[in-house]
């Protein structure tokens, strides 16, 4: 068992996080005080009383994954993999940006997506593999090489996206399972461009931080980019089912 300064960690979450020095980084970006994910109480980090680190990973453990503190008492640290997917509830924290690339890239309209959480792995040769961008690309993804890397469309039905009032926006499969909701402001003629080309694109770049309004979010993910950090992969989407509430 790994301890941290207020945190104990479980050997497999430090694992999943790329080993000891990677996971300090991640935890002391995104944890002050906490809420206890078991009885649902406030915490407060304290030497004498650590958090335990739970990572959540949802539709059997293939599906996005969450990080949550417990208290001591409520839960030991460990990765928990559970069968349904993330519920919905109109506040996602997942962050992301919407991107209007050029008119003749394909497609133009993006959504931008930078997972706060990263999940690396040592390969046999040493090299450092992110297995988030590893996954999306045994899924079809494509490594983006510049801003304008065409992105292959994806197998699959036409997504719906529902407009809401301030800047809210939702985005549902053929099943009605939520891929996104919450708020994304968007460019001038992103929507449109959605709506002449029926294609949507989703590029998730991981090393972004786009809850900091500081930061110069487009450099960062042309950055990602050139780093080979960043895949993408385009759907399609029916323009008739986009509606405005």
């Amino acid at each position: 068992m790994m301890r941290l300064p207020l945190l104990t960690v479980a050997p497999e979450v430090v694992d999943l996080f790329g080993g000891p020095d990677a996971t300090r980084t991640l935890l002391a970006e995104m944890f002050g005080g906490y809420r206890c994910t078991v009885c649902g109480n406030p915490g407060t980090l304290d030497t004498d009383a650590p958090a335990a680190v739970v990572v959540v990973i949802h539709d059997g453990g293939t599906g996005p994954l969450a990080v949550r503190l417990a208290h001591p008492g409520c839960s030991d640290s460990g990765i928990v993999t559970v069968t349904e997917p993330p519920t919905p509830n109109g506040s996602f924290t997942i962050p992301a940006m919407a991107w209007l690339r050029p008119g003749y890239a394909d497609p133009p309209a993006v959504v931008v997506v930078g997972p706060r959480v990263t999940a690396r792995h040592v390969t046999a040769g040493g090299d450092m593999v992110d297995r988030l961008l590893s996954s999306l690309l045994a899924e079809g993804f494509t490594l983006l090489t510049d801003p304008l890397t065409p992105l292959a469309e994806l197998p699959g039905g036409p997504l719906r996206v529902e407009y809401g009032p301030g800047q809210q926006i939702k985005v549902t499969d053929g099943h009605g399972g939520y891929l996104y909701d919450g708020q994304l402001p968007v460019p001038d003629g992103w929507a449109e461009t959605i709506q002449t080309t029926g294609r949507l694109g989703v590029v998730v770049a991981s090393g972004l931080d786009l809850f900091d309004p500081a930061r110069d979010h487009l450099a960062d993910l042309f950055t990602a980019i050139y780093e080979g950090m960043a895949v993408g992969a385009a759907v399609a989407v029916d323009p008739l089912s986009l509606t405005v509430q």
